[in-house]
Formats: C-alpha cells, sequence, structure tokens
C-alpha cells in the first residue's frame, strides 16, 4: 500500500474511532498536559524545557530537519499495519492533521502511571478529556504578539497553500480556547518564565496576570484571522 493510498482511506478509518479496552486501561494512571498552540508560538521548545516526559505521536508526515525517530516521533511508513492498528483500535486517539497525515498515540508511549505532556490539536482536546485518564490539563501557548509570531512563521519556510493551511488551523484553535473555560493560557515571551508558567500551573498555582496577558493576546491573533 502507498502512502497516498493510504491517505485516501484514512478519513473513513478515523470517523467513529474507538480504542480497545485494553488499551484505554493503560492511561488510567496517567495525568496528561495537552499543550495547545498554532505553530511558531514554541510549543516545542516548551515542552522541552519543562523536563516533562514526553509523549511522542506516530505519523505519516516526513520528519523535520532536526527530529530524531522515537524521540519526537514515530515515522511510520508501514501502511498496512496501520490500518490493522486502526481497525483493531491500538491506538489512544487518531486524528488527521492540516496536511492530511495521521498523528496518533498508542498506549505504550505514555508513562504507566504519573505526568505525561504532549502538544495535540485543540478540535481533539475534548476527547483526550473524555478517554479515561486521571487528570487533564490543557494549556494554550501565545507569542508576545502577532508580529513576532508572523516572524517565527517565516522562518519556517512555508509555501503559500502550506502558510495558509496553518493559519486556518491557528483561527480554528484560537475560536476554541477563547471559548473554552478549562483552557489555560501560558505566554512564551521569555523560555524560562513560560517554564515556571507550567510549572505552577501543574501544582495548581495560577499565575493570574500572565494568563490574562496571554489571553489577550490570544483574542488579539484571532481578531487579526477573522
Amino acid at each position: 500500500m502507498t502512502k497516498e493510498d493510504f491517505l485516501k482511506l484514512l478519513p473513513g478509518l478515523v470517523s467513529g474511532y474507538r480504542a480497545a479496552p485494553d488499551v484505554l486501561d493503560r492511561i488510567a494512571k496517567v495525568n496528561l498536559v495537552m499543550i495547545i498552540g498554532p505553530s511558531g508560538v514554541g510549543k516545542t521548545t516548551l515542552i522541552q524545557g519543562s523536563g516533562l516526559p514526553f509523549v511522542p505521536s506516530d505519523t505519516t508526515r516526513e520528519p523535520r530537519p532536526g527530529e530524531q525517530e522515537g524521540v519526537d516521533f514515530y515515522f511510520r511508513k508501514d501502511y498496512g499495519q496501520l490500518v490493522k492498528d486502526i481497525k483493531t483500535g491500538r491506538f489512544v486517539q487518531i486524528v488527521v492533521g492540516v496536511a492530511g497525515d495521521l498523528y496518533s498515540t498508542k498506549d505504550t508511549s505514555y508513562p504507566a502511571s504519573g505526568v505525561a505532556v504532549m502538544p495535540v490539536l485543540a478540535e481533539v482536546v475534548p476527547i483526550f478529556r473524555s478517554l479515561g485518564f486521571a487528570s487533564t490539563t490543557s494549556a494554550f501557548i501565545t507569542p508576545p504578539s502577532y508580529e513576532e509570531w508572523m516572524s517565527r512563521m517565516k522562518s519556517h519556510n512555508l509555501d503559500p497553500s502550506q502558510l495558509d493551511k496553518r493559519l486556518k488551523e491557528a483561527r480554528r484553535s484560537l475560536e476554541f480556547v477563547v471559548a473554552d473555560n478549562q483552557v489555560h493560557f501560558i505566554l512564551n515571551d521569555d523560555l524560562d518564565a513560560a517554564v515556571t508558567q507550567l510549572d505552577q500551573l501543574l501544582l495548581g498555582k495560577v499565575d493570574r496576570d500572565r494568563e490574562s496577558s496571554a489571553r489577550q493576546i490570544a483574542m488579539s491573533l484571532l481578531d487579526k484571522l477573522s
């Protein structure tokens, strides 16, 4: 099976997907931290700086420069096996990314218990909340400003089509998080300060000033994209 064939099948395979009961049993002692945010806000840098156990996803997209197999992602090309894994519920969850690729996580990618962190698309946050984790925390990462965000996006050397897809995904994410009262906002203007804000959040302490500033920036980004 080619990748093209697999990606054509993927939307149908994902529709109504349910993980197998034994897969869900393995995540019942995990406290999941979901890091949300569009390209260019610094999700990966913040996750690395946090030192928290990271959950690598399986994906069918190509590796980006510097990404390592089994560290950043599991880069899958065994498309026939992926179809079998999906049909038998071997993934905790599955989502189709903005470019049409598969992103999913296996139960074995999570620690047996304790805190784990991973980046997620905003649209699947409600799914993760319903899967039976011991707890879930949602944190949306905002850049210091729209101008800084655009500068970071340009450094990714995206073609116009790729940029358009990411901006549309960013708008969907922003629409979700500003309307969801469970999402926290972390301002990534300084990495150390952002990591400290995340650490404090996991201890149940909310930095009201930084959270308010980050939320205001998120609302301004949404206004720019509307």
